[in-house]
């Protein structure tokens, strides 16, 4: 049945671009995204983006930047610890994290730590809310994190440095270097991280014991322009840290963890008159180490080697209608030590079709069908469709509704004892819908969406008391996102008001009760103030009460809690410009965590240094 879908699928995509090759032809403007499918097929969607002055400005993890910048809410398992995200009301494996357009969650975990991202390499991080397997592929049903580098043609010369320094000893040193010109674009960025990570923890009589980290990363963007319709262009990053797991009790065992991962794409796109061809190859390499009971050198290990291959190709039948095909494949080889993974391997084969219209400047729609063929089990076969209705200048109108999936991880098919080979994919359907109402200096937005999940995947015990992975759990969520942004001038003093506040009802269907780790309400604010050579800013979030049960008994309950975050920046220099910036986190003082036992820091300072040359 699953090959009978495939051939019907095939001939369809065939059958598309044979009546496109007789329309006519149209000039395409020159695309700098790598992630370019982010910006021409999701306009039915809300799409949020963190520009690099935001990026550059920023102090601490990605978490950190995330946390106020967006409507997800992190579970972290204390300072610098795991790090792991609940975006309208899924898991962190339902959340799909993308570098350069390719997927980079864990294969062990199928998950990312936003704990072990060097984010400042990136010039751009979009945030997509709501499904998107047709295009992201596995994962992607809460929503998706875009982290892109950017090319740009254009004649550059830049040197960026950062210096900086925080309570609990804590050094941050990026580098980042840029040189361009109409033919070719270098970028090289270079990160290290570390911090003893000691704060004070109320009601306790010791320290945040065990929790120092580093983090290295080294990064590479390179293009060249061959002619006027070819570019190549090649992404490199490494990454590695060491983490000390913080302790519970005094008494407890120390414990560490290693990470690393080396991830290279190779890009070459093709533009036509009424085409664009993008061809890929992708090689990445993850692994870990976790030391179970230091000061010994006993560990535990994997390592997965990863293939990519993706070839996109969209033919503009006419000027607003295009047709899209995508067929990627990946092969994961992955191997263990002292762990519960000895040998796993996974192929899968996946084709698209796309197709995108837009009846006007003001009406469109997109639509789009996905299939992938798996070694291990039989995938669903998935949809998307969305419709825009702009009326006025002041609104707009998205509809979206989408079937998604995620596939069990290595650790869910092959661990020992537990995998389960039977498993089948997490599916979903979501529906979205979205108002925007813009004006000249006031903007805000309204989303109302419903999700069901089924076959979640779950480890519990089986009869023998080893606990296995099923698919079982079946889940239903309502939620709606709120985000308001209104900027004014009083001659030179400059304002900017921004706020979001997001609802998540995200319910297990047999027990009708709240996922656990999920808070219903979460609220962020930002005011910015900027004169001159001076700015301020105020960052605030509420984050609800959360359960840490799947009973929601209220004695397992972390309650709410609110933060309030605050920093001062001046930028002075001619020829070489400098800003420094102070911050104040947790301003406050608030005793709060967000796992139950991991207690948080309290009030806490940074200063930075950034030099452009």
């Amino acid at each position: 049945m699953l090959f009978k879908q495939i051939s019907y699928f095939v001939i369809f995509t065939c059958t598309s671009f044979a009546f496109a090759q007789e329309q006519a032809t149209i000039v395409l403007d020159e695309l700098i995204i790598s992630d370019y499918k982010l910006n021409s097929h999701n306009k039915t969607q809300t799409i949020h983006k963190i520009n690099d002055s935001i990026i550059q400005q920023a102090n601490g993890n990605l978490t950190d930047l995330l946390l106020m910048n967006s409507s997800i809410y992190f579970k972290e398992n204390g300072s610098g610890m795991v790090s792991s995200p609940s975006f309208r009301g899924t898991t962190a494996q339902q959340t799909s994290v993308l570098w350069n357009g390719i997927g980079v969650n864990s294969l062990f975990l199928g998950q990312t730590d936003f704990n072990s991202i060097s984010y400042k390499e990136f010039s751009e991080i979009a945030i997509k809310p709501g499904g998107g397997s047709v295009l992201y592929g596995s994962g992607a049903i809460g929503g998706t994190i875009h982290l892109n580098n950017p090319i740009r043609f254009e004649k550059r010369l830049d040197n960026t440095l950062q210096l900086g320094y925080g309570s609990f000893n804590t050094f941050r040193v990026n580098n980042n270097f840029t040189l361009s010109n109409e033919k070719w674009f270098a970028q090289i960025n270079i990160n290290r991280n570390q911090s003893d990570n000691d704060f004070e923890v109320k009601n306790r009589t010791w320290k945040n014991t065990n929790g120092q980290f580093y983090n290295n990363s080294a990064s590479a963007t390179i293009g060249y322009k061959i002619d006027l319709k070819n570019t190549l262009s090649f992404y490199s990053t490494y990454f590695n840290d060491e983490r000390h797991f913080s302790l519970v009790s005094e008494n407890q065992t120390k414990t560490k963890y290693q990470n690393s991962y080396f991830r290279n794409i190779l890009h070459w796109k093709n533009e036509g008159d009424s085409y664009k061809s993008n061809a890929r190859i992708a090689y990445f390499n993850e692994g870990y180490k976790y030391f179970n009971n230091l000061p010994t050198d006993d560990y535990s290990s994997g390592n997965v080697n990863s293939l990519i291959a993706k070839y996109d190709f969209e033919y503009f039948v006419s000027h607003n209608f295009s047709l899209n095909a995508i067929i990627d494949y990946t092969n994961h080889h992955g191997t263990g030590k002292n762990s519960g993974i000895k040998s796993a391997k996974q192929e899968v084969l996946g084709l698209s079709v796309l197709a995108n219209h837009h009846f006007n400047e003001k009406m469109g729609y997109e639509i789009g069908f996905k299939q992938e063929i798996n070694n291990s089990y039989e995938n669903p076969f998935l949809y998307s469709a969305g419709f825009y209705y702009k009326p006025a200048n002041v609104y707009q109108l998205k509809i979206n509704g989408s079937k998604n999936f995620r596939i069990p991880t290595f650790n869910d098919i092959f661990w020992e004892p537990g995998g389960n080979k039977s498993l089948q994919p997490e599916t979903s359907f979501q529906f979205d819908l979205r108002n925007e109402f813009t004006f000249k200096k006031f903007s805000f937005g309204l989303n109302a969406y419903y999700t069901k999940i089924d076959n979640m995947l779950q480890w519990i015990p089986n009869n023998t008391g080893i606990w296995e992975a099923q698919n079982l759990k079946s889940v239903a969520i309502k939620g709606a996102e709120f985000d308001v942004q209104y900027q004014f001038a009083l001659n030179k003093n400059q304002f900017k008001i921004q706020g979001t506040y997001t609802y998540t009802n995200s319910q297990d269907t047999e027990l009708k009760k709240q996922l656990i780790y999920t808070p219903f309400h979460k609220i962020t604010g930002q005011i910015s103030y900027n004169y001159e050579k001076f700015s301020a800013g105020i960052q605030t979030i509420y984050n609800g009460a959360v359960f840490t049960t799947a009973s929601n008994l209220n004695s397992s309950k972390i309650e709410a809690y609110a933060l309030i975050n605050a920093n001062m920046q001046y930028h002075f220099g001619r020829k070489i410009k400098q800003t420094i910036v102070f911050e104040i986190k947790n301003a406050s003082d608030v005793n709060y965590e967000n796992v139950i036992n991991r207690p948080m820091p309290g009030r806490n300072f940074n200063i930075q240094l950034i030099t452009k040359f």
